[in-house]
């Protein structure tokens, strides 16, 4: 299985702070990466489980306030 990663310079929106992640990048040869998230592996019936949850979460929504 590949591993997935997210440089760090990708993670700041302040200009000068991503700026001195990518030069440290740039300089050093190598980027600094962090794990890319992952979806949750889910055993037996738990993905059933989340998944009626949330129809039923929807329909809540859905439902008049009266009812």
């Amino acid at each position: 299985m590949a591993s997935h990663t997210i440089k760090l310079s990708a993670l700041f929106t302040n200009p000068a702070v991503k700026a001195a992640f990518e030069r440290a990048e740039r300089d050093n040869g190598t980027e600094l990466v962090v794990p890319a998230p992952r979806d949750p592996n889910l055993i037996g019936s738990s993905g059933a489980s989340m998944r009626w949850r949330d129809r039923l979460e929807y329909a809540a929504m859905a439902a008049p306030a009266g009812y």
